[in-house]
């Protein structure tokens, strides 16, 4: 009866019976030839010199999950010695869109920044991690060959070095092997955790063991013969259960139950396990009963969850009893699919927020892995239950290097900027989303790549903060920018100063911050007329303001007022590359017009050997501005094949 259930690295690429293992019981005729296809993709390109995970470890794994034969496809063109050989299109073509479109969520999934030698694990960005990845991903099937690629990991950890294994496993800790756990599949969750425990406390898992090791045959033993007691018993009463086994112990839950009880190995009574598996429900309890009469049972160790499962769906009746050798054993009892539902983790259910509105799409979802692994349904119906979103509070993006940043909902790219530092907000001259330039007020989306474009020349400004721009939408990132201008709108003795350069729609006016309200830079305001030359600026909740409003005689000294300048404008470099003919420049410009887009210089240079036409273009736009669109109109003018952006600052 060993504690664990994995061995070391399982050697597939001699096997010439791995192909024949794969494809056991795929009856589609289909997907059984994309099956071998794929085997063949991935055995032109296997190296045994290579030391990353091989896909083909990582399909034999899930086969023992019983996954479905699309998420096996999947697995083998997943893996990192392909990427340069099938894109995301042949794949598509060869495969079909939904293998495809599940090897790109694998492949984006395996992009998350890793641990290396010069990166050490943060442990406070496991729980962001664990939302990204099911909050972004449209097929959960991709998660499951993550966690089996994990798992291969973890067993290829051992030629690395200290820093990496640590590294590895306290991640392994903190993010998968919850992930496994929530998801229900246990023979997973066992192994990710004996796994790293190997690497995160060496001495005491090896201390563990041999301790282990040194007394399983007398437990082996102690068990077999308990086992066959109980089937005398069983057969004395007319009952053939389907199985009777030892049931393993997995090291580090024996370790947690050490350090939880502070005890040693040999002072804990709980080591010898039976678990069986009756033939049918009403079996269960008769089996119950049976070892209930013939041995002394511990009542607080008896819990029934067949009639009452668990919040996951997981089902068994639990008790343990004393034999005459005062000897405590554990049994657990269970059908057949109670059991293949426990171990393959097919109704856990994740609930990252008890109660919450996203249990209800959260349980569509393991509904939907669990008639994928049962493979009962249509995939192509099943998929359309996956493509909902679990988080509405809150988005989860990340920069270039991969890190991840948890914003609230609607949170924008300057909100952005300002949650990497404040000094990137205060110098930030625009961004790129998933490589796209878009405006500072864009909105971002959960699972997008966010870079920021910086300039040290450059500083806020005061449109940012005009509510009805939207440019940000967090409390840091405007608390950062009203600083800013604070410090700015300051005198020599150090007092508030605003003029009228300051605000939108106010002309040439003295200008004047009102005692009764205070209004802070940023604020919503209100200015009210005092004289033709001079206004008062009123926070537009202030109590005053309120009351004037009401009076007919007032309301006409109200003045509707916002922070910053009436226009905004953002310098940016087109580059554009053509085949020459007579009028394209004019066509260009004509274009730029109608847009309503200034051109501050155009530089253009033509090859008189090709014809290719090189030009460069300076323009000024509103900061509002969606450059992607502008771009592809230029892409269609004729005889342009080609038009890119860049910003003035970083030519």
């Amino acid at each position: 009866m060993k504690h664990s259930q994995f061995d070391g690295i399982i050697d597939t690429h001699h096997n010439t019976d791995l192909l024949k293992e794969l494809s056991h019981n795929i009856d589609d005729s289909t997907h059984l030839a994309q099956l071998k296809r794929a085997y063949s993709y991935i055995s032109s390109v296997f190296d045994d010199n290579d030391p990353r995970p091989s896909a083909l470890n990582i399909a034999l794994i899930l086969k023992h999950l019983g996954v479905d034969s699309e998420t096996l496809i999947a697995t083998l063109l997943s893996d990192p010695r392909l990427r340069d050989l099938l894109d995301n299109y042949t794949i598509d073509q060869e495969f079909g869109s939904t293998i495809a479109n599940l090897v790109k969520h694998v492949n984006w999934l395996n992009t998350f920044k890793e641990c290396s030698e010069h990166l050490s694990y943060i442990p406070a960005e496991s729980e962001s991690l664990h939302r990204m990845l099911l909050a972004t991903i449209d097929d959960v099937r991709a998660v499951l060959i993550k966690l089996a690629f994990r798992i291969q990991r973890l067993r290829e950890l051992k030629n690395e070095s200290t820093k990496m294994q640590q590294c590895i496993s306290l991640e392994t800790m903190d993010i998968y092997a919850p992930l496994a756990n929530r998801l229900g599949i246990s023979s997973l969750k066992w192994e990710l955790e004996d796994l790293a425990f190997r690497y995160i406390d060496n001495t005491s898992y090896k201390s563990l063991a041999k301790s282990m090791a040194d007394k399983r045959s007398d437990r082996e033993a102690y068990i077999d013969l308990f086992v066959l007691h109980l089937k005398n018993h069983l057969v004395q009463s007319t009952i053939k259960a389907s199985s009777i086994e030892g049931r393993p112990k997995h090291l580090y839950s024996i370790w947690k139950k050490m350090q939880k009880k502070k005890m040693q190995l040999h002072e804990l009574s709980d080591l010898l396990a039976v678990r069986i598996i009756a033939e049918n429900l009403p079996q269960c309890y008769s089996i119950l009963g049976i070892i209930h009469n013939q041995w002394q049972h511990l009542p607080h160790e008896f819990d029934d969850y067949i009639a009452n499962p668990k919040d996951n769906g997981y089902q068994s009746i639990h008790t343990a009893i004393i034999d005459h050798q005062h000897q405590v054993i554990e049994i657990q009892i269970r059908t057949q699919e109670m059991h293949d539902f426990a171990e393959q983790g097919v109704a856990a259910h994740w609930r990252y927020k008890e109660g919450s509105n996203q249990d209800v799409a959260l349980e569509k979802t393991i509904s939907a892995l669990r008639q994928l692994l049962d493979n009962q349904i249509d995939n192509d119906t099943l998929l359309e239950e996956f493509k909902t979103e679990f988080f509405h509070d809150q988005l989860l993006v990340m920069t270039p290097k991969k890190e991840i940043k948890s914003l609230p909902k609607g949170a924008t790219a300057l909100d952005f900027a300002y949650s990497i530092h404040t000094e990137v907000g205060h110098q930030c001259i625009g961004a790129l989303v998933n490589g796209h330039r878009v405006p500072l007020s864009y909105s971002l989306n959960s699972g997008e790549c966010i870079e920021i474009l910086t300039d040290k020349k450059s500083s806020p400004h005061l449109y940012w903060l005009d509510h009805r721009k939207k440019y940000v939408s967090t409390v840091r990132a405007r608390s950062c920018i009203r600083q800013w201008f604070k410090v700015l709108f300051k005198d020599n003795d150090n007092n508030p100063v605003v003029s009228s350069k300051h605000l939108q729609g106010i002309g040439d006016h003295n200008i004047n911050l009102a005692n009764c309200c205070a209004p802070q830079i940023g604020d919503k305001i209100i200015g009210e007329l005092l004289s033709s030359k001079s206004i008062q600026i009123h926070h537009k909740n202030c109590p005053e303001i309120l009351l004037k409003t009401a009076q007919k005689n007032q309301h006409q000294k109200l003045i509707e007022l916002n922070w910053g300048e009436h226009s905004s404008k953002e310098k940016i470099n087109i580059q554009i590359d053509a085949f020459d003919r007579q009028g394209l420049l004019q066509d260009v410009t004509t274009l730029l017009n109608q847009a309503q887009v200034n051109v501050l210089k155009a530089h253009t240079e033509t090859d008189s050997i090709d014809q290719s036409v090189s030009m460069e273009l300076t323009i000024e736009v509103n900061s509002d501005t969606q450059y992607d669109p502008l771009l592809k109109q230029i892409q269609q003018i004729p005889n342009i094949f080609q038009a890119t952006y860049s910003d003035p600052s970083s030519r």
